[in-house]
Parts: C-alpha cells; structure tokens; sequence
C-alpha cells in the first residue's frame, strides 16, 4: 500500500538467540573456545541489529576482563566498531523513541569502551587513542562518556 518499504529481517531472531549462546559460553566454557574466532563473531555483531549489538556490547566488556591478551590484539578492529555506532546519527524525522535507543546503544558501547580501558596498555593503541580524543573534542559525546564513567566507577564501589 503507498510507496512505502517495509524490510523484514526473518534471520534476527535466530542471530539473537546464536549471541546468547555465545554470551553463555562465556561462562561456561571460555577455556575450550577459539578466542580469536569468537572475537570475529563479536566483531560482527558490533555491526548488527539494536539487540544484538547490546548484547555484544556486554560481551566485549566481559571479554575485557577475561582474556585480554586477546582483546588488544583485536583492538583496533573493535574500537572501529564502537566508533561507529558513537557516530551513528539519529535522522532528523526520528520520533523520541528512537533517540533513546541511539542514548542507550552510545551508552553501552561507552561501557564496552571503558571495560576496554582497564586492559593494560590498551590506552596506548594509536586508533584507541584517537578515539578518545574526538570523545573529548565533542562536548556531547565528553558528556555522556564522562558520565558512563562516574556510573561504572560508583558501580564497582558499591560492590566492594
């Protein structure tokens, strides 16, 4: 009806449910895992749909802290991908809901970012570090980022 378009993605509800698997494995058996290949899969999901990049989000942060070695290897190709959706602009007809999801998706790529921090010496990677820096020569982007932190920093006191 009309010359609207409507796209159907028939295959995401069975990529959520192959991500939740992974965020499982995590727990469960990391150990009998190709780390690389699994951060190829994470990588790629980066790059997906609103649930699947959330969870993947979540992924990369647990990853952070569970086999880093492996994290900064892939470092550069895993701050593209958060650069990307930090970037991601909102179209100009968009209704309100869709400006929270964008806040939530910057919100949790910021969280992803952060976990990515605390790996030694990842601060140091010339494409993590030009990230950060157009973070902190965009004062929107500052303010959100600086505000994840305070979060994340409040979040760990508490649980001590």
């Amino acid at each position: 009806m009309g010359p609207f378009k409507h796209t159907i993605d028939d295959g995401l509800d069975v990529r959520k449910a192959a991500f939740e698997c992974m965020y499982t494995l995590l727990d469960a058996c990391l150990d009998r895992v190709n780390v690389f290949e699994f951060l190829s899969h994470v990588e790629e999901g980066l790059k997906d749909h609103y649930d699947i990049k959330m969870l993947t989000f979540l992924m990369l942060a647990r990853l952070a802290t569970l086999v880093p070695g492996q994290v900064l290897q892939k470092l550069d190709s895993l701050v593209d991908a958060l650069r990307q959706t930090v970037n991601q602009k909102v179209k100009s007809n968009a209704v309100k809901q869709e400006y929270e999801k964008m806040d939530e998706l910057r919100r949790a790529a910021f969280r992803a970012l952060n976990a990515l921090l605390q790996i030694a010496d990842a601060d140091k990677n010339p494409v993590m570090s030009e990230f950060l820096n157009q973070i902190r020569n965009n004062k929107e982007l500052k303010t959100l980022f600086e505000s994840v932190r305070r979060d994340s920093s409040e979040f760990k006191m508490d649980t001590n």
